[in-house]
């Protein structure tokens, strides 16, 4: 049997094989259980060694998510430890807060309650209320040094604590404004020294029951020390004058790169104020030079050459105010003066342009808005005056709201102090919007007659005010000579500039009346090469030439006038009126139509309009546009007018 064994194994045959050949069927069977026992065997074994093998992976596998987990937690507490640091020292270093430490006081008074610690509070709240009190367009980013509203009371503690090491870190890296000083006893009454970071102190003298009028001078000092040109604005805001002078010369001349161009620029307002036009040009030009992108700068620029009637200069710094508070030079300005001023500005184009009614709307849009230093009440002024240029006489006064010139007359100098005048004259121009020039003139002299006691200021000062010499001279001039009396409409021209645009133009119109058209071409011709982009000279001298019959020539003018200002609608209505005396009816209806785009509500256009189509063969229509032009404001001469035209 064992060899039999030895031949299996050499011809390839496995160890059961072996093991079975020549066994009996018992031996066999026995052989087999015994390899199936212990199979069951290792498999069972192998079911225990997995199961150990799995358990064993889950223990290593939460083990090293425990250790990544410890890992994690120290790495992220050793992270917000080194933000917690490194924001503290970003935050100390750009610390830029006024800090007012606990004064020191005598014994006695502290013993009474007057410690350190209140008179420190007492200060702080009276220079929180100076900055309340401060209305500025400037942004608080754009000041060399700049607090803004971060003002606090600082009481050191004993010991070491996180305040404290921040206090030591924000001294040593930040740029904080420390106020501090002492109150002891003279000979007198008390004395009250504050000192501005570390400078020499500013001392206070009065008696113990004065200190909160010593406090509130205190507080005015380090206004003024730490925050010049905001102290300047609250200097102007309060019509003290005298003293803002001093500060705006000082920090126009000697302050900071970002302090100058802003401290001409309002500056230029006390040079208005006195009368010194030149002085006014100068500093805003400076101002703009200083800081091109300034769009405060560039708008106050445009006031003073709007003033000076200069609409060429006027147009070109108002639209680099848009740029300006739009654009490269948005950062300057708080967003919402931004947002007021722009909506002036492009107000002040259309008005340069003859856009009368994009002018109301952009003043509605005014309203819309929280009022910025009294931008309301010339919002309200300004719209009714556009209203009344656009020949919407009825909006112009609900604009208005039906109140006399007298009652609105320089509401903004009481309020603002440093705002000059304003004498745009809506109900002066919804007289004459009219043709009721003997209404207009009476309005104009009563004007002028009570804005010296409105002012405080002497009437012969009041005179001198650029608005006054560009604004109300010319238009009385206009309303003297439309009522008869051109004797004293050159008197009053005689006190009017050469280098003023209304006055040019309203001088060629009086020249006209009188018929003098050499003179008056000469005039208009001056006007237009003063402000070539402007549209009211091309359209005046197109309305003397509709007057002396010459029709080819005024709608040449006309075209000029509708090129510089496409949304003027006088030019376009005296237009169609020349095409009508041409016997071109058809050609008259597209200008009527165009200029309704501009001035829907203006009567006469209306009536013309319908005459136009009538001439036209056009009845039905004609009667429409006669039936609106009834319902809208006319003159006298075009009620008259447009009866008769009904009739017919």
């Amino acid at each position: 049997m064992a060899d039999e064994r030895e031949e299996g194994w050499k011809n390839g045959a496995t160890s059961p094989e072996v093991a079975l050949a020549g066994a009996s069927r018992a031996e066999a069977d026995a052989y087999l259980r015994k390899q199936r026992e212990f199979l069951d065997f290792q498999i069972e074994e192998m079911k225990r060694e997995d199961k150990l093998r799995h358990w064993s992976l889950v223990v290593h596998h939460v083990g090293d998510v425990m250790k990544l987990a410890f890992e994690v937690a120290v790495a992220t507490i050793l992270v917000a430890v080194v933000v917690l640091i490194v924001s503290a020292v970003w935050t100390a270093a750009h610390d830029d807060g006024l800090v007012i430490d606990a004064f020191k006081v005598p014994p006695d008074m502290a013993a009474r309650g007057l410690t350190g610690d209140v008179v420190a509070a007492s200060l702080l709240d009276r220079v929180t209320a100076l900055q309340d009190a401060t209305d500025s367009s400037r942004a608080p980013s754009t000041y060399s040094s700049n607090w803004g509203n971060d003002i606090k009371v600082e009481i050191p503690n004993t010991g070491i604590s996180i305040s404290e090491a921040y206090r030591y870190l924000a001294g040593w890296l930040g740029g904080q404004t420390h106020i501090s000083g002492e109150v002891f006893h003279t000979e007198s009454g008390i004395a009250l020294n504050v000192r501005v970071s570390g400078n020499a102190a500013t001392e206070i003298d009065g008696r113990e029951s004065n200190l909160k009028t010593m406090l509130t001078r205190a507080a005015e000092g380090v206004y003024r020390q730490t925050q010049p040109y905001r102290y300047a604005i609250y200097l102007t805001s309060h019509d003290r004058n005298a003293e803002e002078e001093v500060v705006l010369r000082e920090l126009a001349l000697n302050g900071s790169a970002e302090d100058r161009p802003w401290a001409y620029s309002v500056w230029a307002f006390n040079a208005l104020n006195a009368g010194n036009n030149a002085e006014m040009l100068r500093r805003g030009k400076k101002a703009v030079e200083l800081q091109p992108l300034l769009g405060d700068a560039q708008n106050n620029l445009a006031l003073f050459e709007g003033s000076l009637s200069h609409p060429e200069q006027m147009v070109a710094a108002s639209r680099a105010a848009v740029r300006d508070f739009t654009g490269p030079g948005a950062h300057f300005s708080s967003p919402h003066a931004a947002r007021v001023i722009t909506l002036e500005s492009l107000a002040n184009v259309d008005e340069a342009m003859g856009d009368y009614a994009d002018a109301v709307a952009q003043y509605g849009k005014v309203l819309n808005e929280t009022d910025f230093e009294g931008s309301h009440w010339l919002a309200v002024r300004l719209a009714s005056v556009d209203a009344a240029l656009a020949h919407d006489v009825a909006n112009s006064r609900q604009i208005l709201g039906g109140a006399p010139d007298s009652d609105l007359l320089i509401l903004c100098c009481t309020s603002f102090g440093w705002q000059p005048p304003n004498f745009d004259m809506p109900q002066f121009r919804q007289f004459t919007a009219l043709d009721d020039w003997r209404d207009g003139l009476r309005d104009i002299k009563t004007m002028m007659s009570v804005p010296h006691a409105a002012t405080d200021k002497p009437q012969g000062e009041i005179d001198a005010f650029p608005n006054v010499v560009t604004q109300v001279w010319p238009m009385l001039a206009l309303a003297q000579a439309k009522t008869g009396d051109i004797a004293a409409a050159r008197v009053t021209l005689n006190r009017t500039p050469h280098d003023c645009y209304t006055c040019l133009v309203v001088r060629g119109q009086i020249a006209a009346m009188t018929g003098d058209d050499k003179q008056a071409e000469d005039w208009f011709g001056r006007a237009i090469a003063f402000a070539p982009s402007i549209p009211f000279a091309y359209s005046e001298w197109g309305a003397m030439l509709i007057s002396k019959g010459d029709y080819d020539a005024a709608i040449a003018k006309f075209t000029l006038a509708n090129q510089k200002g496409p949304h003027f609608a006088d030019p376009l209505e005296m237009w169609g009126e020349a095409l009508i005396a041409k016997n071109r009816s058809d050609l008259a209806l597209a200008k009527f139509e165009d200029a309704n785009k501009y001035a829907p509500n203006w009567g006469r256009l209306h009536m013309k309009w319908g005459e136009a189509l009538g001439y036209d063969g056009r009845k039905d229509e004609a009667r429409a546009q006669y039936r609106i032009a009834s319902t809208l404001d006319l003159s006298t001469p075009d009620k008259a007018e447009l009866a008769r035209d009904v009739r017919m």
